[in-house]
């Protein structure tokens, strides 16, 4: 009978080996299938931290943009709102200036006030305009104004009664302004306020003013019934000062979509430089790992050849 005997701490040594082997070849095989470089925290502690912090940062940036693409929302629609105010504006002035022609009768312009009331109405739905259930034109009430007693205002309302003169609008919104944070420095105001767009400015000093569009537009209907030449005139100049004002809210909407235009494609250009530095920390380099699996599998291999040749050792090889 041969007797074998093996070197326990050799033995011990090359199992330990083998096994380290064994822990590469699975790293490599899981790289080669992931395409990741690092598949646990502990493969690269450094590297893990980085591409957290990478993520964190894209992650964030997102976040920035899609406030963004709300705040353009917002403000694409006041804009709109506006343009559609200046173009009845226009419309209004060339309204009057019809009106004033001495060819007009009495029943021409009563036919044109008409048309008057009607943009007064259409305007008064631009002033109520929702967005997705919120009122744009009402401040930070963008959901309209319950009083005491339970009933309902809209933001532009019309007051008929003994508690406001005939035709005379009111604002039950406020002046506050709605802030997006789009950047980790940066904001945007997506809202006007009310009044200061259909008033001219603040409510307190502007209704009812020769900038109140629907005072105006009131008036000029009323000349026109009344054949009332310089009261036209009147309404005429003051839409020509309403017209400049919207112009400068229209301008400066544009403004605020451009600026934060600049800043969605600055985020996206850099989330596209953090995602490739990232892959540069994360993703495995192909070439790499294939000769670093084949240099694992050949050392496995010979590993398992020493531990095979060794447990074939008879006593008589030690004793030689």
């Amino acid at each position: 009978m041969t007797i074998r005997s093996t070197n326990p701490m050799n033995s011990a040594q090359l199992l330990l080996d083998l096994q380290r082997s064994k822990d590469r070849l699975s790293l490599y095989t899981s790289q080669l299938t992931s395409g990741k470089r690092i598949i646990n925290i502990g493969d690269d502690p450094g590297g893990s931290a980085a591409i957290l912090n990478f993520q964190a940062s894209i992650g964030q940036n997102k976040q920035y943009m899609a406030q963004i693409d709300t705040a353009t929302s917002y403000l694409a629609n006041t804009e709109d709102v506006a343009s559609s105010m200046q173009t009845e504006v226009t419309r209004l002035m060339q309204l009057a200036q019809t009106g004033m022609t001495g060819t007009q009768s009495s029943v021409s312009r009563q036919a044109i006030a008409s048309e008057v009331d009607g943009i007064f109405d259409h305007l008064m739905n631009l002033a109520n305009t929702q967005v997705q259930g919120k009122y744009i034109f009402a401040g930070s009430m963008t959901t309209g104004y319950t009083d005491p007693l339970g009933v309902f205002h809209p933001p532009f309302e019309d007051v008929q009664g003994a508690t406001a003169p005939a035709n005379t609008i009111t604002y039950n919104g406020n002046n506050a302004d709605i802030v997006f944070k789009v950047g980790a420095s940066s904001n945007v105001t997506t809202n006007v306020a009310g009044d200061t767009l259909f008033f001219g400015g603040p409510a307190a000093t502007s209704l009812g003013s020769a900038t109140d569009i629907f005072k105006v537009a009131k008036d000029l209907s009323q000349a026109l019934t009344s054949g009332n030449t310089a009261a036209m005139q009147t309404a005429y100049d003051s839409l020509k000062t309403i017209s400049d004002h919207v112009n400068v809210v229209i301008t400066d909407l544009g403004g605020r979509q451009s600026g934060i235009d600049q800043i969605k494609t600055s985020l996206s250009t850099l989330n596209t430089n953090l995602a490739a530095v990232e892959s540069s920390v994360e993703d495995v380099d192909y070439a790499d790992a294939i000769t670093s699996y084949t240099k694992e599998n050949v050392a496995q291999q010979a590993s398992l050849a020493t531990m095979a040749k060794t447990n074939r050792q008879t006593l008589f090889d030690y004793l030689a």
